[in-house]
């Protein structure tokens, strides 16, 4: 499908956020959303209004109890889906359907099934599929990217990257998120294609072998709370990746994110948390301890203007990440589940 054209080139693209069951993920995409000039939140919808009542507050956009009504809106362009992750694949065709671009957060499915019908669908409805891999949006990540594929590096041998962070329980997240029928697992799922995407984005290198373990071991939260991914590359480059929810409390970070990469030439480190201010906090006159706030560019922001500008573009801008990019991370991860099950290494075509 074609970019906006005419009138429709002239106002703001509008976007709806179907499905806010991701609180946390709904509610900074909409303050994204709402920061930028180019874009207009045209309303949100969620099987339970509760879940998208901070967004409709802080940002002004209206719930809309029908899904079907508020994507075939004359004035929706692109969806924004943050539900379940079982329920994308539904959300996403909805979409698809009325010819609306759909930005999907991450993980793409539960299932592969689910995956590349999501990307099939999308396919032939001729409207985009983007993931939200926010990590692309790194500066740092995208710093490293142009190193080596300047060859600044040599050839990769090594990739080491982690996203860790702390488990997403009630009351603070919907209990679906730690439901394994729901989120499709824990927290192999839910982090790990975070860093796998970066991997592939940054080195452009595939995955062919993946080993894993996982298990419950610090939060008794019904999935998978620790892991550990060892990765082949294509070109016989090893990898290994550490999605753990093993943040404890008290930590003055709750989530990170890092990548370390060795050539034959050289190495490099991104480290975000590096670009962070060291605050020592106080809430009601009691003090919380050390946090470290970043001062690094907003991802999330990023990403959202991105998609957006592929929107109007009518083509896909990078360093955007694909359905095909979302299909290849849940495959890696589902590959390490069954690694984790079996013993054995589990190759991914």
């Amino acid at each position: 499908m074609g970019g906006l054209m005419g009138p429709a080139a002239e106002r703001p693209v509008g976007v709806a956020i179907l499905g806010a069951a991701h609180l946390t993920h709904a509610w900074a995409f909409a303050r994204a959303l709402s920061a930028l000039p180019g874009a207009r939140g045209i309303g949100v919808h969620d099987a339970d209004p509760g879940h998208a009542e901070w967004i409709r507050r802080d940002f002004a956009i209206p719930f809309v109890a029908d899904a079907e009504a508020l994507v075939a809106a004359p004035d929706v362009d692109a969806v924004v889906v943050c539900s379940a992750t079982a329920d994308h694949r539904a959300h996403v065709g909805l979409a698809a359907a009325h010819g609306r671009h759909v930005l999907c957060d991450k993980p793409i499915a539960t299932t592969v099934e689910d995956a590349r019908a999501m990307v099939a669908g999308c396919e032939a409805a001729g409207v985009q599929l983007h993931l939200a891999f926010a990590a692309r949006f790194q500066p740092l990540v995208g710093r490293a990217r142009d190193a080596v594929r300047a060859g600044r590096l040599g050839e990769l041998v090594g990739l080491v990257g982690g996203n860790r962070g702390r488990p997403p329980l009630p009351p603070s997240f919907p209990a679906w998120i730690t439901d394994p029928v729901a989120a499709g697992g824990g927290a192999l799922i839910d982090h790990s294609v975070h860093v796998t995407d970066a991997m592939r984005h940054v080195s452009g290198l595939e995955v062919t072998e993946v080993s894993a373990e996982a298990g419950a071991l610090l939060w008794d939260c019904g999935v998978d709370d620790v892991a550990v991914l060892t990765l082949r590359f294509a070109n016989g480059a090893v990898g290994s990746v550490d999605p753990s929810w093993s943040v404890p409390d008290g930590n003055p970070w709750d989530y990170d994110f890092f990548l370390r990469l060795v050539g034959t030439e050289g190495s490099l480190d991104i480290t975000p948390a590096a670009e962070s201010l060291h605050l020592v906090t106080v809430t009601d006159g009691h003090p919380r301890g050390l946090r470290l706030a970043s001062f690094a560019e907003d991802a999330d922001l990023a990403m959202l203007a991105a998609f957006v500008a592929s929107v109007r573009a009518g083509a896909v801008r990078e360093p955007c990440a694909t359905g095909h990019d979302g299909l290849r991370a849940l495959e890696i991860a589902l590959a390490g589940y069954r690694s984790s099950a079996t013993g054995a290494v589990v190759e991914v075509r």
